[in-house]
């Protein structure tokens, strides 16, 4: 081939570049095209600067023209990366500094509640009823949540979020201004989660790292800029997940996963991911490297050892416990949905002033006393499930009063199922599984801001252990993973975040090298299965 057919070749291919990538300088080198000498039909099938001749002007003007057009294309984007991860490392580090403080305070408040409070009044020689104190509890947290629901109108959800960046172009100019909403939603998800209901921070720590993100969005680049809007929204995203949950990257893919209703990142992911990743890493450094230097690193949650197993039983395994997981997910979003029409009636919308006030405050504080009754006779239902998560992973032979948010035995007395043993029946862990399951579909119809990984993985383990029966003993811990992959995942559409989350917060002990692809084919089948069963989902998508 001569000089000039290379020369050719190359500048064609920089016109395919450049019009794929949406370059400015597209029309310069179009015009160019449209101008050249029309050949035969054998010679048009073949790019048209193949066949100039290696003197022709029009050779080496549009050469020049597309080259040049090209070097300012990509440097564009380069322009663009060396101004927005920047941006998301700033983004990544005030939501992570922001999700520590989140954390720290939660804790307090959550010991004050459940444990300095009973243990104070036991010394004062106050004899505690259970079911009264949990009940009491409970509903306490329902009314104060009505009151400040009504007063604060703290609108923005996870579901906001959801349905804002699954429409195609994102829509990140929906999103308000974190100064007068970021406030109240941590304010309402810190009661929520203080006072014992089945919904975590997950779900606010994302819409607060968006919020934040987009903001300053708007602070450093315009309004107009609505691209970097999204990046950084996804960026401030990533940073609160992961300093909440102290787990990398995890928090760059669920919240990428999060906005597309089928298993995939979301279409804004070519550009997002990476400044997501950025915050990421960011702020587990702010974490790890400066705020907890002294914390050992690794996960905690010890699933057992898994026996050899061949490829037909990890198979049969990571399906079976799919169909469990997918089944699981529709029927809690169908129930969800049919008790926020209960609550939540088409009419109640239109309601303005004293009725609206009233319908919150009521259908909040009733929510609260069904939760609390629920508590009082399953203890171990309560909170959203992280801190007593290894309590149900490995079938109540961790007892609850040993985990992280344990209640004290003196309040668990009245527990249908004793959670300082061991499930003794299969009918013991499906109680505990059908329990949980309807308190976070409680929490979740009362409109209580709170995320569901952790809550949907504390529901799906007791449904793993009652099918015990039909497995062997070294096959059940990878059914226990499997089945809380399935779940989660069919219900929020995050696969892999879902199989990262579970890996990375494992012991050291788990056998990854084993559990780990089931695992990933679990979460992807689940939700497959999901979508196959219900046309409906949990979230609505643009």
């Amino acid at each position: 081939m001569r000089v000039s057919h290379l020369q050719a070749l190359f500048a064609y291919s920089c016109w395919c570049v450049a019009k794929v990538d949406g370059f400015s300088a597209t029309p310069v080198y179009h015009h160019k095209i449209s101008s050249l000498p029309i050949r035969s039909s054998s010679q048009q099938q073949q790019c048209p600067f193949v066949n100039l001749k290696q003197d022709s002007p029009e050779t080496k003007h549009v050469s020049s023209t597309a080259v040049s057009a090209s070097h300012d294309g990509i440097n564009e984007v380069r322009e663009d990366e060396s101004r927005i991860l920047p941006a998301s490392i700033v983004v990544g580090t005030l939501t992570a500094a922001m999700g520590f403080l989140y954390g720290q305070v939660l804790s307090r408040t959550v010991h004050t509640v459940w444990k300095t409070v009973p243990a104070t009044l036991a010394k004062r020689g106050t004899v505690l009823n259970p079911v009264y104190f949990i009940t009491g509890t409970c509903t306490l947290g329902g009314l104060i949540m009505g009151i400040l629901s009504a007063k604060l109108k703290a609108n923005f959800t996870v579901a906001d979020f959801v349905s804002a960046f699954s429409s195609v172009p994102a829509e990140a100019g929906k999103l308000p201004q974190s100064r007068s909403t970021l406030m109240p939603l941590l304010l309402l998800s810190l009661v929520t989660s203080t006072f014992g209901f089945s919904v975590g921070p997950e779900a606010p720590m994302v819409v607060a790292g968006a919020l934040v993100g987009s903001s300053l969005s708007r602070k450093w680049f315009g309004m107009g800029e609505t691209k970097k809007a999204e990046n950084l929204a996804y960026a401030g995203a990533a940073g609160a997940l992961t300093a909440f949950m102290g787990i990398p990257i995890a928090g760059s893919i669920f919240a990428l996963e999060l906005t597309r209703s089928s298993a995939g990142l979301s279409t804004g992911a070519k550009e997002a991911l990476s400044p997501a990743v950025a915050a990421s890493v960011a702020a587990l450094v702010l974490i790890r490297a400066i705020l907890i230097p002294n914390a050992t690193v690794g996960g905690h949650f010890a699933y057992g050892t898994v026996g050899s197993i061949t490829g037909r039983t990890m198979m049969m395994v990571a399906v079976g416990s799919s169909v469990i997981g997918a089944a699981l997910g529709t029927v809690f979003h169908k129930a969800v949905a049919l008790l926020k029409g209960i609550c939540w009636p088409t009419s109640s919308s239109n309601e303005k002033g004293n009725n609206a006030w009233r319908r919150q405050v009521v259908v909040k504080t009733l929510i609260g006393l069904a939760v609390g009754l629920l508590s009082s006779a399953y203890p171990q239902t309560l909170f959203w499930g992280e801190g007593s998560l290894q309590c149900v992973v490995d079938g109540q032979k961790t007892a609850f009063a040993a985990t992280k948010h344990g209640l004290p035995t003196l309040l668990t007395t009245a527990a249908r199922v004793n959670p300082s043993l061991p499930f003794e029946s299969s009918k013991a862990a499906l109680q505990v599984g059908v329990a949980k399951l309807v308190a976070i579909a409680l929490a979740c119809a009362g409109k209580f801001p709170g995320g569901i990984i952790f809550p949907l993985f504390f529901a799906a383990a007791p449904f793993a252990h009652a099918c015990s029966p039909l497995v062997a003993p070294s096959v059940l811990p990878l059914l226990v993973l499997c089945t809380m992959a399935a779940t989660q995942a069919s219900v929020t559409r995050t696969p892999l975040a879902t199989a990262l989350i579970l890996s990375l917060s494992a012991s050291a002990s788990t056998e990854l090298s084993v559990m780990l692809p089931a695992c990933l084919v679990a979460s992807y089948f689940g939700v497959y299965i999901s979508q196959l069963l219900s046309r409906n989902s949990y979230f609505k998508y643009s």
